[in-house]
């Protein structure tokens, strides 16, 4: 299990053969790992702003890593996100941005606009998007980096080849 702190008096932890509950605030569930990425792989069913799905990525698959900073997807989709998520360099729509959440096993996983815009001081803002086309038959895949992660505990199970996901 993996447990990415986003705060400086709170430790990050990954934990070999048990589910840590103390760095779960809600309940754990499960999706099957799919795919021939070679990633910890699941479907994200679709793309929701504050709770509501958009049609964007229907049928997508991300790959769930501690190695990318970022979320990362197809060039096409994440300009079609960027373009719906309308985030001002100056910060001056940071307050009425949605909730960006992905649908997963039946459950909408939501980052806050904190989440997923960096925000440098009241008037710099850039969004936690990157490009990253991964070619068939590994792709087209997107890529949870640490917004996600820190949002969310992951749990491995590789025996049962599924990915267990709680807020953390």
């Amino acid at each position: 299990s993996v447990f990415l702190s986003e705060q400086n008096d709170e430790e990050s932890e990954v934990t070999f053969g048990d589910v840590l509950e103390d760095h779960m605030a809600s309940k754990l569930f499960w999706v099957p790992v799919g795919g021939t990425s070679g990633y910890w792989e699941v479907k994200i069913e679709d793309i929701t702003f504050n709770e509501k799905p958009q049609k964007i990525c229907q049928d997508c698959r991300v790959a769930v890593d501690t190695g990318t900073s970022m979320l990362a997807g197809p060039t096409d989709t994440m300009a079609n996100m960027r373009r719906l998520l309308d985030v001002k360099s100056n910060c001056s729509n940071y307050d009425q941005l949605p909730k960006l959440g992905f649908i997963i096993g039946g459950h909408i996983l939501a980052l806050n606009p904190r989440d997923y815009v960096g925000k440098q001081g009241q008037s710099y803002c850039t969004v936690s998007l990157m490009n990253l086309d991964i070619p068939p038959p590994r792709g087209p895949i997107f890529i949870f980096g640490i917004p996600f992660l820190q949002r969310y505990y992951s749990v491995y199970d590789e025996p049962n080849r599924r990915v267990g996901f709680a807020v953390a």
